[in-house]
């Protein structure tokens, strides 16, 4: 089976779409050990990022082991993670 989406790391709160992916349909995930199920509750475009847990509003999300910004809001899993609902925090003068 060809791989859907990627996980990098296994502190990653998101995955990476690695084709286009439908509303309902569900990933299979490996995550260092263990296998992960996530339900898609939104279209996720390729190389966009699908939420592997809820992640509350404010948490930091976490893409290939690393903080890439912080939800905005409440995500839930199989959510799209996208500028609708994530601030990034890379570059910003005013937050030190």
């Amino acid at each position: 089976m060809t791989a859907r989406a990627i996980v990098v790391d296994e502190r990653d709160t998101v995955a990476t779409a690695l084709a286009d992916l439908a509303a309902g349909e569900v990933l299979l995930l490996p995550i260092g050990d263990r296998e992960r199920r996530v339900h898609l509750k939104a279209p996720i475009a390729f190389g966009h990022k699908v939420a592997l847990k809820a992640i509350a509003a404010g948490d930091p999300v976490v893409k290939y082991g690393e903080a890439i910004g912080r939800a905005t809001r409440a995500i839930a899993a199989g959510d799209h993670v996208h500028l609708h609902n994530l601030e990034s925090l890379r570059g910003r003068g005013d937050l030190r």
